[in-house]
């Protein structure tokens, strides 16, 4: 499409009114041609402000998860104050269309058995879909707390238990419609590389098709549904889960529909509770389960050294081109395991973004680093046999240490290298 049809798309009615619609109390940023984004924070007000900057190059428009009182408040390194609520959004990513279909229908499965109807899912305008769960279907307090400040950790506990519980029946969906040499060919991936256990063929159905909790994070934007996608010129077009099955791409064509408002705007309050609760013992388990597997015969009186570093942290440190926003995660999470100060903690992080390309905004980095000092307490960085972060950018380099010298990696989280390699120098001296 070149820039009149671009205009034209986003002059009609229905296009503009299905996008104001989701945009009320939502930082909306537009995307230009070369993927780089606009100004941030921007609001979207009347039918004149998509026309302006669709005349100004953007293509795509995208918008937030959270729901704000004062969008332009966001400014300020305090913003937390006047988030009011906001959704949650599955990425269902992959390289073929077909593959997000079978996800999305074994999450249908799992999210009715857990009583929950209100489900959005949406076409992306490429190759996955995202589904959707509204603010309205979630409950407003935990416990004591108000659930609109539990944002991000909620919703990414939520996110990774629906990912945990989908594993072996998106195993099974996927083999039953393909065999594993189609898988690879769908996905672009080796046959060998699709195993989780390549003894017993165990498939990881996430190195086919991903459920990234990891994308749910503070002010991310995900593209607005009637949005165009800037690769295809397809819209971002909602489905119904009825139809799922018979959708495809060539309905997301712009002459093709008329919009219609409604993506995240219903839910049914408190439809989430249950979801919510056994998402949350989930997680207080994996984490107490966590902490055993971690425990160390050490105690740190002071912070490790990056001589002792992992591979896969030296080989983040040395700058990315791809994986940055889970490297910031992975990385903060490393070094307080670590022993390292915030302050130290911050100056690393600020060096190693120069050497990235391109770097990372700092503000991203800035408010991550805020959101680790409230919290107050460090977590692991997630273990190596998680394939959405170390080995999905090509950080895992395993050496001698990460696999004791066998073809398997022996080691469970890189905060556990550092430990062995004390292990080994105390060994060397006596």
């Amino acid at each position: 499409m070149n820039l009149k049809e671009v205009c034209d798309y986003y002059s009609r009615d229905d296009v503009t009114n299905a996008l104001l619609s989701l945009a009320k109390n939502r930082e909306t940023v537009g995307v230009f041609r070369n993927g780089s984004f606009d100004i941030r924070p921007n609001v979207l007000i009347n039918p004149s402000d998509i026309q302006v900057m669709a005349r100004a190059g953007t293509v795509e428009f995208h918008c937030s998860l959270e729901h704000w009182s004062n969008v332009m408040a966001l400014k300020s390194d305090n913003y937390q104050h006047v988030r009011t609520g906001w959704d949650i959004v599955l990425d269902l990513d992959c390289k073929d269309l077909e593959l997000a279909k079978v996800a999305a229908k074994v999450l249908f499965k799992d999210l009715k058995k857990h009583g929950i109807s209100h489900v959005d899912v949406k076409f992306t305008g490429n190759n996955g879909l995202h589904m959707g769960l509204p603010w309205e279907s979630i409950p407003k307090k935990v416990g004591q707390e108000n659930t609109s400040m539990l944002y991000p950790d909620l919703a990414r506990k939520v996110a990774a238990y629906l990912r945990e519980r989908a594993t072996e029946d998106l195993e099974r969906a996927l083999l039953k419609k393909w065999s594993p040499e189609k898988l690879s060919e769908m996905s672009g991936k080796p046959v060998g590389s699709l195993y989780s256990d390549p003894d017993t063929y165990t498939l990881d159905p996430y190195q086919v098709v991903d459920i990234d909790p990891i994308l749910i994070s503070p002010r991310h934007l995900f593209r607005m549904p009637y949005s165009l996608n800037s690769k295809t010129f397809l819209a971002s077009l909602p489905v119904s889960p009825s139809r799922l099955d018979e959708f495809q791409k060539k309905e997301a064509d712009p002459a093709k529909f008329k919009a219609k408002p409604g993506f995240l705007q219903s839910g049914e309050e408190g439809e989430l509770e249950l979801l919510i609760t056994e998402a949350l013992d989930w997680s207080a388990r994996k984490v107490t389960n966590d902490k055993k597997e971690a425990s160390r015969k050490y105690v740190l009186e002071k912070a490790v050294p990056r001589e002792l570093f992992p591979p896969c942290i030296m080989h983040i440190l040395e700058g990315l081109a791809d994986g940055k926003k889970r490297s910031v995660f992975i990385l903060i999470n490393f070094l307080s395991s670590m022993n390292w100060g915030y302050d130290a903690i911050e100056r690393e992080l600020m060096e190693w973004n120069a050497k990235n390309n391109p770097p990372l905004r700092e503000g991203y980095i800035r408010g991550q680093l805020s959101h680790f000092k409230r919290k107050g307490q460090s977590a692991l960085p997630p273990n190596c046999n998680n394939e959405a972060y170390m080995a999905s950018f090509g950080a895992c380099k395993p050496d001698k240490t990460c696999t004791a010298g066998t073809s398997v990696i022996t080691i469970k989280n890189p905060a556990s290298y550092p430990f062995k390699e004390m292990k080994k120098e105390r060994g060397r001296k006596k």
